[in-house]
């Protein structure tokens, strides 16, 4: 299902279970490990029409329960972990990838950045809530321009890039 939002056209792709993944259309990760046999558009999905009422909620700026969410079960089990974590960050509020890897005691933020960035549900499982050192805005697979929309949507600090 395509998905018109505030930053931009979302692919929201499931099956009749789960959710596999939300891509913005200019994304270099377009629909990764997807073929275009894999995936037929539809106007109306049980679980897409359920993903795109919690994504209306969150540009409307309302806090939800997103803990429920049909995830398809994909990922190791470390980017299981991280991915659960990232879940519990409330909206608003952000966290560092040092922070992440001191709370699940391990011993790298760079493993850490690794399994945020193959998080395939961006905005509901919400890895633009993860900032660097001191703050600053670091990598988002979408851009850091959308990054820094969904945090300003959110009312959330943030330290800019210094250029």
């Amino acid at each position: 299902m395509l998905y018109k939002s505030p930053i931009g056209i979302l692919s929201l792709v499931a099956d009749d279970h789960y959710l596999f993944g939300i891509w913005v259309e200019e994304e270099s990760d377009f629909e990764k490990g997807l073929s275009e046999n894999d995936v037929t558009v539809v106007e109306s999905h049980p679980i897409l029409n359920q993903i795109a009422s919690c994504l209306d909620a969150y540009f409307k700026g309302q806090n939800q329960d997103l803990s429920q969410l049909p995830l398809a079960p994909v990922g190791s089990d470390f980017e299981k972990r991280v991915w659960n974590y990232l879940r519990g960050i409330p909206f608003g509020q952000t966290v560092t990838y040092g922070q992440i890897a001191k709370d699940l005691q391990v011993a790298s933020a760079q493993a850490i950045g690794g399994a945020v960035g193959r998080n395939p549900w961006s905005i509901l499982v919400p890895c633009h809530r993860v900032l660097g050192a001191g703050g600053r805005l670091t990598g988002y697979a979408w851009g850091l321009d959308k990054k820094a929309w969904l945090l300003n949507h959110e009312g959330a600090s943030y330290q800019e890039n210094k250029k």
